[in-house]
């Protein structure tokens, strides 16, 4: 078990948002900017548990930014903000802008870059940052995040556990760790389910309807790749793959399909019947022909030329009887 802490009273003013960046670093990766270098003040703890990372801060007025840079070289874990004192500010891509205040929770996806703000000096929270592995397969999962929700009983009971834990993280064993790890997990799950709106994944799930357009409009693309549409989209190629596989597919996959549909719809079009099978390959984005045909026949149980030759067969008037 490892605690680390930084509180700026110990520091020179030249050291202290350094000091205070580094300190968090394991929690979530920030650039921050206090509103009055001076007299900027700031107390954090941050406890590292196996599955698990609980947090308490206390802050004076400052900006702290998540660049996309930083969010795709961050941990793909889901970070709670429970506000005990204060306000802040926050607002992610792909979400709303919220002020939080105590009563409130905030549930922040690591991989998303986005600014906040404490508002108020003072501004204290409990933090607790899990995998997102742990919550992927809840359903309506994706209407929590970021979002700011109220702060119903299921989650006041994960955070006074989450805590009392902090606090007494020193005098526990590690199996005793390991075990209260899974309690906090499973208030965490209870907490998550206790909002459940139904299957549809809310912004995510618009979010990549989007995604999916632009792909259909890149086909012809040699080089399109998961690094291309996410800088198009302002989101990491980690959380590309995510929302992937919310779905139980991947990228790859979805593009593969969507171009081998190409490729059969031109086959199958009697205006096409002229063009080279190796044309409407490069068309629908393949480089390889041989592994066009291969995927091909493997998707629709036939050769690119026997779908042509059925194609061609039907455009062709039938003898009266």
């Amino acid at each position: 078990m490892t605690i680390i802490s930084v509180s700026t009273s110990d520091l020179t003013t030249r050291a202290r948002v350094s000091a205070f960046q580094a300190t968090v670093a394991p929690l979530c990766r920030l650039e921050f900017t206090p509103d009055d270098p001076e007299s900027f003040s700031s107390a954090t703890a941050v406890g590292l548990m196996p599955e698990a990372t609980l947090a308490w801060g206390r802050h004076s007025p400052c900006r702290a930014e998540r660049t996309a840079e930083l969010a795709a070289g961050g941990s793909n874990n889901v970070m709670i903000h429970f506000l005990r004192r204060g306000a802040f500010w926050m607002k992610q891509q792909g979400g709303a802008e919220v002020i939080c205040e105590p009563g409130h929770i905030y549930i922040d996806p690591n991989e998303i870059a986005g600014t906040s703000r404490f508002l108020v000096d003072g501004t204290e929270g409990f933090y607790i940052s899990l995998p997102r592995s742990l919550i992927r397969g809840l359903r309506g999962i994706n209407d929590h995040l970021r979002q700011r929700l109220d702060l119903t009983p299921e989650w006041r009971l994960l955070q006074r556990y989450g805590e009392a834990l902090f606090g007494e993280l020193d005098a526990l064993t590690p199996d005793q760790i390991a075990l209260s790890s899974r309690h906090l997990h499973d208030l965490t799950l209870s907490a998550f389910g206790s909002r459940d709106p139904g299957p549809l994944p809310g912004t995510m799930a618009a979010r990549l309807r989007l995604i999916k357009e632009d792909i259909a409009g890149l086909l012809s693309q040699h080089d399109l790749s998961p690094d291309l549409i996410a800088a198009r989209h302002g989101i990491s190629t980690r959380y590309l793959r995510m929302m992937f596989a919310e779905e139980k597919s991947s990228f790859r996959a979805h593009v593969l399909e969507e171009r081998l549909r190409q490729a059969h719809a031109t086959l199958s079009a009697p205006e096409a019947a002229g063009r080279a099978i190796s044309d409407i390959a490069g068309a629908s984005g393949f480089s390889d022909l041989s592994w066009f045909n291969l995927s091909y026949r493997r998707r629709f149980g036939q050769t690119p030329r026997e779908t042509r030759a059925e194609a061609m067969l039907a455009t062709i008037p039938r003898a009266a009887n």
